[in-house]
């Protein structure tokens, strides 16, 4: 087999070398963005169950706190009574609040992480299409040389 064939069949390896690469750091960049896209839906869920664990328990303390002022034999419709448990109510939406912000944030912040693999897996198949018009010329070089030093010699 000549030097031209080997250089040919060695630039052709290089191509494709390159251009699977780039698929490939492609395919997992957009396995990433999905498996982050995913993390930010479920981040908004959690945060929605947390925020309903919450009103939960605050109706289940409401009813309590009622249970027990009529068990003392406190009016629960008497001002101090109500001012209280409408201070544990301002507290519980106040956590609430919270627990949806922090996820709206949270969430966010994943769903940028997942735009940027989209950029990522962009830039890769890019960056093949570089490397293999690289190895091409290359190629192209080294057969010029080869053919050049040949004319020279005979």
């Amino acid at each position: 087999m000549s030097f031209m064939a080997i250089q040919a069949v060695g630039t052709a390896l290089s191509v494709v070398s390159a251009l699977n690469q780039g698929r490939a750091a492609k395919r997992e960049a957009e396995f990433n963005r999905q498996q982050l896209e995913f993390k930010s839906k479920m981040q908004k869920l959690e945060a929605q169950e947390k925020a309903n664990l919450r009103l939960r328990d605050l109706d289940t303390a409401q009813a309590s706190n009622r249970a027990f002022a009529a068990f003392i034999g406190r009016d629960p419709g008497d001002r101090s009574m109500k001012a209280f448990l409408d201070r544990q109510e301002e507290i519980a939406y106040q956590d609430v609040a919270a627990l949806e912000s922090g996820a709206l944030i949270e969430a966010s912040q994943t769903r940028r992480l997942a735009a940027m693999e989209g950029v990522r897996g962009r830039n890769a198949i890019v960056q093949s299409y570089f490397n293999a018009g690289s190895a091409i010329t290359t190629g192209l070089y080294r057969y010029h040389m080869y053919k050049t030093d040949q004319t020279e010699i005979g």
